[in-house]
Order: C-alpha cells, then sequence, then structure tokens
C-alpha cells in the first residue's frame, strides 16, 4: 500500500509540473521623466578648457531616468542573467589593457568600500562600481524585456536634461544654486552614497544629476569635441580610448560639480562612486528642410514664349496716324505688361517702339522713339518701378507697317519687349 501511494504521489507531481504553469518573471521598469526637445546653449566659457566653447544644441523628445540606478534594480539583472560585473572578474581591468593577470578582483557593486556587504536597508541607494559595459549590459537587457530602447543617454542629453530642459531656470547646479539643497558631494555626504530622491528634484523633476554618484554618457570623449559638435542630436567623437562621466558623487569637491563640469574614464573602469542613470532615445534631430521653390509660372497670355526668346512682339496698342500718344482702346494690353512684370519684380525690359511708314527715316526713329517712351509712361502709371523700363525707337528706313483702322487710326503691329 505504501509503495502505492509513492508511486500515485510521483505521478500527481509530475501531472502538476503540467497544469500549473510556469510564473513569469516581470521586470520593473525604472521611472523614466519625458523630456520636451528644444534648442539650448551647450558648455560654458566660465569653467575649465574642455567645457568650452558655448555652442547651440537641438534635440528631439526623449526620455531619461528620474533616479539614477538602484542597486535593487541592478540586483534584479544580475538575478536574472548571472552577469558578472568587470570588476568581479579577475584582472579585468588589467587584461583589457593586454597587461598580465594577477588573479586580483577590483571590487564589487555588492560591497561598499570596507568590503562590507550592501544591507537591504540600501538597496535604494545608487548602484556603484559599475563599469561602462556594465551599465550597457543592464540596459540591453531591460530593452529585450520590455521591447524599448534603453540606453545611456548622450551627453547633449545628459546635460540638457541636467540644466532643467525646456524650464530651465539657468542654476549652476541641477535644480538649484544651492549645492546643498541638490547634491550630495564631499561637503555634505560623509564619503557614501545616499538613498535616490532625497533632495530636492530639478526643473524636470529628476533627482540627483549632480550628485550622489558619477554618471556614464553613451558618448566617447573629445576634449576638444564641442569646437566640433554638431548643432542637431550629437552622439560624440566617432572613436575614442575613454568614455564621457557626468555629474559629481558623494566624494566630489563642490568645484567639480556644475551641470557643465566634463569628466572620463576608461570604459572597463569601474569604481565605487560611479554608476549609471538610463534613457530612451527619441527621433535624431535634423535641420529644418529648405522652403520648396516656388513653382515657375508659366505665361499663357502675351508673355508666354518670353523665357525662351528673351523677347516678344506685342499688339494691340494704338495711336493716331503719325502720332505718338497712346489711345485708350490701348489699357488692356498696357495693364497686362504691367501685370506680368508686377509678377516677375527681378525683370528688366526694353520696350522698343515701332512706327509707320512716314517717307523719312528721321521721322520714323523720332516717331517710333516717342512712341515707346509713352508706352514705358502709361506701363509706370500702373506701378511699375521706372528702373526697370526702358525705352528704344526702332528707326529703320523702311519701319513695318501698322494696320490703318476703319476709324484712321493705326494698331502698332509690334511693340517689342525685350529682357535686358
Amino acid at each position: 500500500m505504501k509503495r502505492n501511494f509513492t508511486k500515485l504521489a510521483a505521478t500527481l507531481s509530475v501531472l502538476m509540473l503540467f497544469i500549473i504553469p510556469a510564473r513569469s518573471q516581470t521586470v520593473r521598469e525604472p521611472v523614466m521623466v519625458p523630456v520636451k526637445g528644444g534648442s539650448f546653449i551647450m558648455g560654458t566659457n566660465s569653467g575649465v578648457r574642455d567645457e568650452a566653447p558655448p555652442h547651440k544644441v537641438t534635440l528631439c523628445d526623449y526620455f531619461i531616468g528620474k533616479y539614477e540606478i538602484s542597486y535593487a534594480e541592478f540586483k534584479n539583472f544580475v538575478d536574472a542573467t548571472g552577469y558578472v560585473t568587470d570588476a568581479e572578474q579577475p584582472d579585468s581591468v588589467r587584461m583589457k589593457q593586454g597587461l598580465a593577470s594577477k588573479n586580483v578582483r577590483n571590487g564589487s557593486w555588492k560591497a561598499y568600500a570596507n568590503g562590507t556587504p550592501v544591507p537591504v536597508s540600501d538597496t535604494d541607494k545608487p548602484v556603484g562600481n559599475i563599469s561602462w559595459f556594465d551599465a550597457m549590459a543592464y540596459c540591453k537587457w531591460l530593452s529585450g524585456k520590455t521591447g524599448k530602447n534603453y540606453s545611456l543617454p548622450t551627453e547633449a542629453e545628459w546635460e540638457f536634461a541636467a540644466r532643467g530642459g525646456a524650464f530651465s531656470k539657468g542654476y549652476k547646479y541641477s535644480g538649484s544654486n544651492s549645492i546643498d539643497e541638490v547634491a550630495w558631494y564631499a561637503g555634505n555626504a560623509e564619503y557614501k552614497a545616499h538613498k535616490c530622491g532625497q533632495l530636492k528634484a530639478n526643473e524636470l523633476g529628476i533627482y540627483d544629476m549632480s550628485g550622489n554618484i558619477r554618471e556614464w554618457c553613451a558618448d566617447w570623449y573629445g576634449e576638444y569635441y564641442y569646437k566640433e559638435s554638431p548643432e542637431y542630436s550629437p552622439k560624440g567623437p566617432d572613436r575614442g580610448r575613454v568614455r564621457v562621466i557626468r555629474g559629481g558623487a558623494w566624494g566630489t569637491q563642490a568645484q567639480s560639480m556644475s551641470d557643465f563640469y566634463r569628466n572620463n574614464e576608461l570604459p572597463y573602469n569601474s569604481s565605487l562612486d560611479i554608476g549609471f542613470r538610463i534613457a530612451i532615445a527619441g527621433k535624431q534631430a535634423e535641420p529644418p528642410k529648405p522652403p520648396e521653390p516656388e513653382p515657375v509660372k508659366k505665361d499663357t497670355g502675351l508673355f508666354k514664349d518670353f523665357d525662351a526668346t528673351g523677347m516678344v512682339d506685342i499688339y494691340g496698342i494704338y495711336f493716331d496716324s503719325g502720332k505718338s500718344v497712346v489711345k485708350p482702346e490701348s489699357y488692356p494690353v498696357i495693364v497686362q505688361i504691367a501685370a506680368f512684370l508686377n509678377e516677375h519684380p527681378k525683370i528688366r525690359v526694353e520696350i522698343e517702339g515701332h512706327t509707320d511708314n512716314t517717307g523719312s527715316a528721321q521721322v520714323n526713329q523720332s516717331l517710333s522713339e516717342k512712341r515707346a517712351e509713352n508706352i514705358r509712361t502709361e506701363i509706370i502709371k500702373k506701378g511699375i518701378d521706372p528702373s526697370r523700363l526702358e525705352a528704344k525707337g526702332y528707326g529703320s528706313s523702311k519701319p513695318v507697317a501698322d494696320n490703318k483702322t476703319a476709324a484712321g487710326r493705326t494698331q502698332n503691329r509690334r511693340v517689342t519687349i525685350k529682357k535686358l
């Protein structure tokens, strides 16, 4: 009987594995703050050399961590993956520098400087002793778990957020001109990290960007990068030896705590006062597109062939025979000429007058000049700048004949408009 009961219990245990689903691991995402994109002047001339020159930077919307990544958050990552940090691997730094191993570890994110393990009561403090590679490994893991593109902030994103983004009040530190209001540093921290979010937040509601722990950024560091930084979404140099670190820490002196202060470390180095916060990048900011050129208007009236030939013969301007006064019947054509010149304000033209054959070359020249000048005068009356119009007589001994109307007037068959 006992043997049968044992067999039954084992069978039930196996069945339970199929009946009860395995508990899926849930990931608690860090709290993120939206940062509205915009333009700002990054850097300063009043700091050290690598903080200059001030230069315009434009960013799109993005998100950044409200707090630095805590010990508890990093522990969740390690528990889920078995990840071993650079500091915990024997001689990881020496080996990456091409040096011989001494089988010495460089510390741990799990313990304080004196080797004491971090107690449960301190798990809300920012995690330290993190290399750049460790921070990026955490971002990759969190992205895979959530489907979001977590990464380290770029240096420009970090500074814009630290200074309050679009709501910046121009403080020296992140959220205040008084360092003790917003930062744990050498003057008040007693050389240890403090729980995230204990001091005053900045204008965007972000904590500890001026102190508590130094933070990795995504960029390679370049001492003179600000001189060549692009305006739109800068991401640092294409290559380098060291990575950017921003913000001060519990052991940092006050003079190195401003929002502009830049620092750097080898990406595989770690220290108890180096940690990170995360970001979700937005779109790449790009220069505004130049306005589309206005479509060229194709004239279908008197000037339809003007662009192709540089000149046009115009009919319908009337004079009395042998006279030069423009008759009222000509005004519709005058209006069309003025309208064309208004639509093309950069064009200058020459008006060439023609005349009927008087039998005298001298009279023909004089009459054609007067007619050209009078046509010019009528066009000017329609609001056209006189400097855009020149008048000239045809001056031929055998001018183009005019059509005689029934009323005894002549319709000038060719008033020629030429482009200057």
